[in-house]
């Protein structure tokens, strides 16, 4: 239960790991990669916050079979990596990506993996903790569920990292000028 965080869908989970732990640990010269393959929802926050931070957005190909080139992705990371996004299913190729093995190398390197699940959910069983990333979201419309569900699953001691993104009601305890 502390490891989940509903969000009214995948774009927003999405956001929410951009603009909360993102903002807090990317600076300039820093790097988010990401494949050729994502969906707009896990390219364009981190394009705005590259852009805010002077980061870098590295991208990792696919080959012409439309699976992703790993080796070329791995080739990728360095010291200066501070997060890989990568979709689990692709949404227009319908490539599944090894995420388990990607997560590994990302796990030695210390690099968090954030992982776009929403086409993945619908097809086959997903564990996060076999599969080793630091983020999972999806969104709920995908799993027969209602038009503006989604989640956002995190390993806790991220989220516990992560400051509010958005503030209002029932989030502190107390609230003064």
């Amino acid at each position: 239960a502390d490891e989940i965080v509903f969000t009214k869908n995948a774009t927003e989970a999405l956001n929410l790991v951009a603009w909360s732990w993102g903002r807090a640990n990317l600076a300039e010269g820093d790097a988010v990669v990401l494949s050729q393959m994502e969906h707009h929802a896990n390219i364009v926050p981190w394009q705005l916050l590259c852009a805010q931070t002077g980061a870098v957005l590295k991208v990792a190909p696919v080959a012409d079979d439309g699976s992703l080139e790993v080796d070329a992705l791995l080739a990728l990371l360095n010291e200066r990596t501070c997060l890989v996004g990568l979709t689990h299913v692709s949404n227009v190729l319908g490539t599944i990506n090894p995420i388990a093995r990607i997560a590994v190398a990302t796990r030695e390197r210390g690099i968090p993996l954030l992982v776009d699940g929403s086409q993945a959910l619908p097809h086959f069983p997903v564990d996060v903790s076999a599969l080793g990333c630091d983020f999972y979201a999806f969104t709920g419309h995908k799993l027969f569920g209602p038009t503006g569900t989604g989640v956002l699953w995190g390993r806790s001691e991220l989220l516990e990292a992560m400051s509010p993104w958005i503030g209002g009601g029932e989030m502190i305890e107390s609230v003064s000028f």
